[in-house]
């Protein structure tokens, strides 16, 4: 029969297993993301047509290391977007845009971006795209 001393170290152990473990970047936390995407648009003659904060469009996220799509959000009337709920890592932040004298006809712009406390609110540079 096993004392109430082992299930008291026991349980205490796995309670600092549980609450010591590293969680990876990505939806859950505290943290967020945010920005502003910015557009110069050019014609075939490489004139600038216009330029502006831009609505409506998508934005991004890729947690840690990983290259694909995690997460996106859709920038406001003023070209702004948030994402929140982070974790603390490293995040990938990026736009992509059709543009007709681009290889593949599309351009993307990346930021990378640390959060290392767990309330972090961090605000990076303007996402400025030249179509």
């Amino acid at each position: 029969m096993r004392s109430v001393f082992f299930y008291f170290v026991f349980g205490f152990l796995l309670l600092l297993s549980i609450s010591g473990c590293e969680k990876d970047p990505g939806p859950g936390g505290l943290a967020s993301i945010s920005g502003k995407l910015y557009v110069y648009d050019y014609n075939a003659f490489g004139l600038l047509v216009d330029s502006g904060y831009v609505a409506g469009e998508r934005i991004y996220i890729s947690y840690g290391e990983n290259t694909n799509v995690d997460d996106d959000v859709r920038t406001a009337s003023d070209g702004s977007f948030k994402f929140e709920w982070l974790q603390k890592g490293k995040y990938t932040v990026w736009a992509i845009s059709e543009c007709d004298t681009c290889p593949l006809k599309q351009t993307t712009v990346k930021q990378t971006v640390k959060i290392t406390k767990r309330r972090e609110n961090i605000t990076i540079s303007d996402l400025v795209i030249r179509l």
